[in-house]
């Protein structure tokens, strides 16, 4: 039976010595199970052996195990002039007749052809191979494929980003600051349930916008229309205005009138009043004085007229009527802000049945 020898530190080396095979793996140590020897060989391989190897490493820890005709060393050797060393001893000591004798008749293999080693299947042998640095792609030379944005399908996909677009209907709509203010240059026209073009004409809503009842305006159910809303009118409150937007209240209006009043003055206009300044230049009637609309601050207000409790439409080109979100305390009243052709003022002191239907204009939030 042969024994392994372990040395660790060299290369793959193949020592032979008359028969006798030295497997040298670097870093690895490798366990495999014996081979029954051929009865004739079995003293031949003891001589060399315990002659030949022990001789030579005297202090290495012999494993057992050893595949026929194999030794594997893996003690640690620094020169692999030691592996020449053990193949000349193991020549000399071999000299003797009865181990010639003994190892000619022996069935050995030429080193040439020396058969791998049946491993256990218990126990892998795995060439060991220097560990690779980890890299880290270069992302700046990497290809990079952005997702695309999902398209915008909405009815507001195409409009330009100038203008307010209303994503429930499309509706799109000039805006403009006045002041601290954000107000929409045009009057809603969102149709809803209590809401109608003046004289039920298209194309009165192209020109002038919807009329709507004061609940349809504060997007409330209808039996307010009889009764105070109360708390249900917040700060702010959205009502039938785009998100983002709310009904303004009469303190907002005042601001507006405030802000045009005071500008005018600085800029040498003291005489022409608030409503002429709110008003469109054209589209109004024609009245003895001569009060044009100048437009001055952009608010474009146009004569939309009024649908009254009863169902009748009336003056249309002469006046303007704005909801506020506010309401008298008995809650069958709420005020509203006119413009009037034949004069110059932007007045709020005016009020009037829910049931009536009049224009609506958004401030931004």
């Amino acid at each position: 039976m042969l024994k392994r020898v372990t040395l660790h530190g060299i290369g793959p080396i193949v020592l032979t010595a008359l028969g006798l095979s030295v497997v040298l793996l670097t870093g690895c140590k490798t366990e495999t199970q014996s081979r029954p020897v051929p009865s004739s060989s079995s003293e031949a391989v003891a001589v060399v052996d315990s002659a030949a190897v022990d001789s030579v490493v005297s202090d290495t820890a012999i494993a057992d195990t050893a595949v026929v005709d194999t030794v594997v060393v893996d003690t640690a050797i620094n020169d692999t002039a030691v592996a020449d060393t053990l193949v000349q001893s193991s020549s000399s000591e071999s000299s003797s007749s009865s181990a010639e004798a003994e190892l000619s008749s022996s069935s050995v293999t030429p080193v040439d052809s020396v058969p791998q080693a049946t491993v256990d299947s218990s126990v892998q042998e795995v060439a060991l191979e220097e560990p690779q640095p980890e890299t880290t792609p270069d992302t700046a030379m990497a290809d990079t494929v952005m997702p695309e944005a999902p398209k915008d399908t909405s009815l507001c996909a195409d409009a330009p980003a100038a203008v307010l677009c209303d994503k429930r209907d499309g509706q799109m709509y000039r805006t403009v600051r006045i002041g601290s203010q954000v107000w929409m240059a045009q009057n809603l026209n969102h149709a809803v349930e209590n809401s109608w073009c003046y004289m039920n004409s298209l194309e009165n809503c192209s020109n002038y916008g919807r009329l709507y009842q004061w609940t349809a305006a504060m997007a409330l159910d209808n039996a307010y229309g009889h009764s105070a809303a109360g708390d249900l009118l917040g700060e702010k409150h959205q009502g039938i205005c785009p998100d983002g937007w709310y009904i303004p209240t009469d303190k907002d209006m005042e601001t507006l009138a405030h802000y045009v009043v005071e500008s005018n003055k600085a800029a040498g206009l003291a005489t022409e009043d608030v409503g002429t300044s709110l008003r469109k230049e054209s589209g109004w009637e024609e009245n003895d004085e001569e009060i044009l609309g100048t437009n001055r601050y952009g608010f474009g207000a146009v004569p939309a007229g009024y649908r009254d409790a009863n169902g009748s439409f009336a003056f249309l080109g002469e006046e303007a009527d704005f909801w506020v979100a506010e309401e008298t305390s008995n809650g069958t009243q709420a005020p509203h802000w006119n413009l009037y052709y034949a004069n110059q003022t932007f007045s709020g002191e005016f009020k009037n049945l829910k049931t009536f239907a009049f224009s609506v204009r958004c401030i931004k939030k």
